[in-house]
């Protein structure tokens, strides 16, 4: 018998393999002989359709497939993510549209990301179709469409983003701030305090703002994933720009859309980028950056000074801590650097060596801890 209670819940859940293929659901049953008869008429009904008494489930074309999937993301999700989803299905739609789920094999997606590449385009445009990608066949196997996605196993892999991160320099952030129009400073003062992403900051309500608080802090309604409704600090340095945007607003929304020469305070914003290129004009900082490295420019900040993954990972709204390492992969040496230094000092302090000694020891430790510092907040 295969049915079990996973740890903290009350009902039982049933595990078993048919033909190579695992089944493990929630049978939403608290008595375990009811929960093993579901069981049981799961296996038969998996039995029968194998063997041709029931019809097997209908498999869709990608087409069909992914036209209801942007149906649930337009319904479910904000509209730039609805937008992204769309752009992203119209570039595989003519390698995949007429194809039927089940006919979409590893070689074909491999032949699509080599044709992406001869058109010159960036791996991240090409992750981008091949996520979207990835995650409809994902939902087709979930919905026991399809037995198991090409992309299961590592079978197809991603290109490798390299430098696509930019992290600027105090000098830099500065002289960017300065030059920025006054709605784009308020909002890049908090992605580079706080790390919200643009798009947060802009869903932004009065109710959501809660400066009264012991801890003031700021309340992400909704974002990318589940993880991104959360509640994030509020820092001393833009602290004063929620005072200022509260005291001032006219409406629900801290930052309203612009329309004509006044503004709609019942709809957010929705666009900065003419924004921040005249801002980068005007500061004349070389190489560009985009808007958005200025929240990678926290997260590579936090890390290095030895703020944890985790901590990073949940005031960032990541699905998980692994994809914030794998995300900020390129301060991880410093961070081992920086606790072998810790560690090497804390081994340092505990053997039985002369006082002099041990004060240079010290001292050196602690100078090289400063410079690392100053070099990671340089970057």
């Amino acid at each position: 018998m295969t049915i079990y209670k996973q740890p903290g819940s009350p009902y039982y859940y049933y595990d078993f393999y048919f033909e190579g293929r695992r089944y493990q659901k929630s049978t939403h049953l608290r008595n375990r002989t009811i929960a093993h008869r579901v069981e049981c008429v799961r296996k038969a009904e998996l039995a029968q359709r194998r063997a041709g008494i029931l019809p097997k489930k209908q498999i869709p074309s990608f087409r069909d497939f992914a036209e209801r999937f942007l149906h649930t993301i337009k319904v479910e999700r904000r509209s730039n993510t609805h937008r992204n989803y769309l752009s992203c299905v119209r570039n595989l739609e003519p390698a995949f549209g007429r194809k039927y789920l089940d006919e979409i094999m590893p070689e074909m997606i491999r032949a699509f990301k080599e044709a992406r590449l001869e058109k010159q385009l960036s791996p991240a445009t090409v992750n981008r179709d091949l996520s979207c990608l990835r995650q409809i066949l994902g939902i087709a196997v979930k919905e026991e469409l399809i037995q198991k996605s090409p992309f299961f196993g590592g079978r197809v892999e991603f290109l490798h983003e390299k430098g696509r991160e930019r992290t600027l320099s105090f000098d830099e952030e500065q002289r960017y701030l300065k030059a920025a129009a006054p709605v784009l400073r308020d909002v890049g003062t908090i992605m580079v305090e706080m790390g919200l992403r643009p798009g947060e900051i802009f869903q932004l309500c009065i109710e959501d703002v809660h400066i009264g608080a012991p801890a003031p802090y700021a309340h992400v309604r909704e974002g990318k994933s589940d993880r991104a409704v959360r509640d994030v600090p509020i820092t001393s340095r833009a602290l004063p720009v929620f005072k200022r945007r509260v005291s001032s607003a006219k409406g629900e929304h801290l930052f309203p859309r612009r329309v004509g020469n006044g503004y709609d305070w019942s709809r957010p914003m929705t666009e900065l980028e003419p924004a921040h290129l005249r801002a980068l004009q005007k500061s004349g900082i070389q190489p560009p950056f985009r808007l958005y490295d200025l929240r990678h420019t926290f997260a590579t900040l936090a890390l290095t000074v030895g703020v944890p993954p985790k901590v990073v990972s949940e005031q960032f709204g990541h699905a998980s801590a692994a994809f914030t390492l794998d995300t900020y992969s390129h301060v991880l040496p410093h961070m081992q650097e920086a606790a072998a230094a810790q560690v090497e000092a804390l081994l340092f302090e505990s053997a039985p060596k002369k006082r002099g000694a041990r004060k240079t020891k010290r001292g050196t430790t602690h100078k090289a801890s400063r410079e690392h510092t100053t070099k990671g907040s340089s970057k």
